[in-house]
């Protein structure tokens, strides 16, 4: 009996590290880690690229020699003079020696294909690590503000039963208390719905961790530290040079500029090496009889003289991808200048706002607290208290969204600089 109770203790100590580790609160490195782990799109971008890359490598077989084997048989009545059988068997070498720089070309376009594809999946991983960012912080800041409606509840019920001890003694009217009993009505509905919008926000966040969108959601609260906001002239170059969606872009515009030289190459002759081996014979065995088999090399020049339109369309073809992809980096150039703009300057307003948000939270913070002392002792009315009551609560929850999209437009500024 005491052994089965000590494999019952032992097995409870086993089993507590493992329930606390499962219900651990989550910081922000652990969520953008198991993002960037589980996240399923990211998943499918992962098997994409390798697909691509795949697809890139495949290109090297224009370098390598192609060689062929073929065995046959056949059964022919001559003149009627009876059924025989003969066999043939060959065996062909093809080199390609020169095409005018196609596959030469083509290789080293596939060659920044691959790297291509690796910046394509560097970019996945940053936005991952960016819609990781915004739904942490949103969920946070929703749970801070149902906080703040709890707290209006408990100060609304509070204040319901000071109204009613003081209609009781005579000192309020039978509408202070119904207003009262209003505002614990207005609280509760505003908790239902914060309650509502914080289980979306965590099924949004679960979703993005690559977890059941129900999952047990704990996170960290960060640690708040001054956001550091710099001067537009200051970060423009650097993110210019490495802002991945201009890396991907410029990477592009190489792939093409290789491309319209394999389009090129068209117009220009080929050389090509060839060897084979053929032999023939009525018994199997003696189609490798040296005796009797064919060997045979040689060289041979091609030269496409006319092919209708479809070199010279080929290469206009090739041509127009190839603006296109400058155009579309010069485009996105511009618009990652506005984009750091405008994310800049949503940072100052947004400093700014928190800054005066904490203001205006201090200040409603200690009316809160002189009305409700004045209206102890009757010299303020309840509809008053109830006003101010709405202002703090406002101040709060506006300090708390400018806190959080403060934290947001960094996470969206670290993106543009290719920061996780």
């Amino acid at each position: 009996m005491k052994f089965k109770y000590t494999i019952q203790i032992i097995f409870i100590l086993l089993a507590v590290p493992a329930l606390t580790q499962s219900d651990q609160a989550l910081s922000l490195d652990d969520c953008i880690r198991i993002g960037l782990e589980q996240n399923q799109s990211l998943m499918v971008n992962r098997l994409e690229t390798d697909r691509s890359i795949s697809q890139a490598k495949s290109n090297i077989s224009m370098v390598l020699p192609s060689i062929n084997y073929s065995l046959s048989s056949s059964s022919a009545d001559v003149a009627g003079a009876g059924w025989s059988d003969s066999y043939s068997t060959s065996l062909s070498l093809s080199q390609n020696i020169w095409d005018g720089g196609r596959w030469w070309n083509t290789l080293k376009s596939a060659k920044a294909a691959q790297i291509a594809a690796d910046m394509q999946l560097s970019l996945y991983e940053l936005n991952t690590a960016y819609q990781v960012k915004v739904a942490y912080y949103n969920y946070l800041s929703t749970l801070k503000l149902l906080d703040v409606y709890r707290e209006n509840l408990n100060t609304s019920e509070y204040q319901h039963q000071l109204t009613r001890e003081r209609f009781n003694l005579g000192a309020a009217s039978q509408n202070d208390t119904l207003r009262t009993k209003v505002n614990i009505e207005r609280a509760k509905l505003q908790i239902i719905q914060a309650e509502s919008d914080l289980q979306s926000k965590a099924r949004d966040l679960n979703i993005i961790l690559g977890r059941e969108a129900d999952s047990p959601l704990a996170l960290v609260e960060p640690v708040w530290e001054t956001v550091q906001i710099p001067t537009f002239e200051s970060v423009v170059n650097d993110v210019l040079s490495v802002n991945p969606q201009l890396q991907l872009l410029d990477q592009n515009r190489e792939i093409t500029g290789y491309n319209v030289k394999v389009a090129r190459s068209g117009y220009i002759p080929s050389l090509n090496f060839g060897a084979s081996y053929s032999n023939g014979a009525v018994d199997l065995g003696d189609v490798y009889d040296g005796n009797t088999a064919t060997l045979s090399t040689g060289l041979s020049l091609s030269w496409n003289i006319f092919n209708g339109t479809q070199t010279k369309r080929s290469v206009e073809q090739s041509k127009i991808t190839r603006k296109i992809a400058e155009e579309n980096y010069d485009l996105a150039q511009r618009n990652v200048r506005k984009d750091l703009t405008h994310a800049l300057e949503q940072m100052e307003t947004l400093q700014e706002s928190l800054e005066i948000s904490e203001l205006i939270l201090d200040a409603a913070e200690l009316d809160l607290e002189l009305a409700q002392e004045q209206y102890r002792v009757g010299s303020l009315s309840i509809l008053d208290v109830i006003t101010i009551t709405a202002n703090y609560e406002d101040a709060k929850s506006g300090f708390i969204r400018a806190q959080y999209n403060l934290k947001i437009a960094e996470a969206g500024l670290h993106q543009l600089m290719g920061k996780r």
